[in-house]
């Protein structure tokens, strides 16, 4: 039997661009508070987030993504984080700040902001399998009225940079970084 060359390169084409195109996405969901028009919101605070993760910087790492990305969007204008940092020292000496209702309308009042951007990171690793590697990042973000403390807009969503073609082709994938900034791309999408 003769192996007809070309019909097995087309094969080939069609077998890479099906395995390329396996690459997980993100994995996310949406809550958005029924009869609310965020469009008031002109300027928002980024605070610290919370890190249930065993890397010590995840936190400010994604923090920062987030409110580089809303400014790139132009979704919000962003009081910088020193400030941010400043004004919730001079509110509590502890380094964890519990946020109520009443402290969300004085800080929202000492910052010029609408709301604020509260964040948690649940994953943020590089997943081995075998000779195979690929981050994971897993981040909850919710958007805060600045007068009322109520959450106008959530979501949670995770993003791996698995690929197929990388495992079977050793084809360098995403790193963990590039994985970061695709998920909080993702997740701020529905805020524009």
């Amino acid at each position: 039997m003769e192996l007809d060359l070309n019909r097995y390169c087309k094969l080939l084409m069609v077998f890479v661009v099906l395995v390329s195109c396996a690459q997980k996405g993100v994995t996310k969901r949406v809550f958005v508070r029924e009869g609310v028009d965020i469009s008031y919101i002109k300027k928002v605070a980024v605070l610290r987030f919370e890190n249930h993760t065993k890397e010590k910087y995840a936190g400010e790492r994604l923090r920062d993504i987030v409110s580089n990305e809303i400014l790139a969007l132009g979704i919000f204008d962003v009081v910088d984080k020193s400030f941010v940092n400043f004004v919730l020292g001079e509110e509590s000496e502890e380094e964890k700040v519990t946020i109520d209702k009443r402290m969300v309308k004085r800080l929202a009042k000492r910052l010029g902001v609408q709301g604020f951007i509260l964040g948690s990171v649940d994953e943020y690793k590089v997943e081995n399998r075998g000779p195979f590697s690929y981050p994971v990042v897993a981040l909850t973000l919710r958007l805060v009225d600045g007068k009322s403390g109520e959450i106008v807009w959530s979501a949670s969503a995770s993003k791996t940079g698995y690929s197929t073609l990388g495992r079977l082709f050793g084809v360098k994938g995403k790193d963990i970084v590039e994985v970061s900034f695709e998920l909080v791309r993702s997740m701020l999408e529905d805020l524009r």
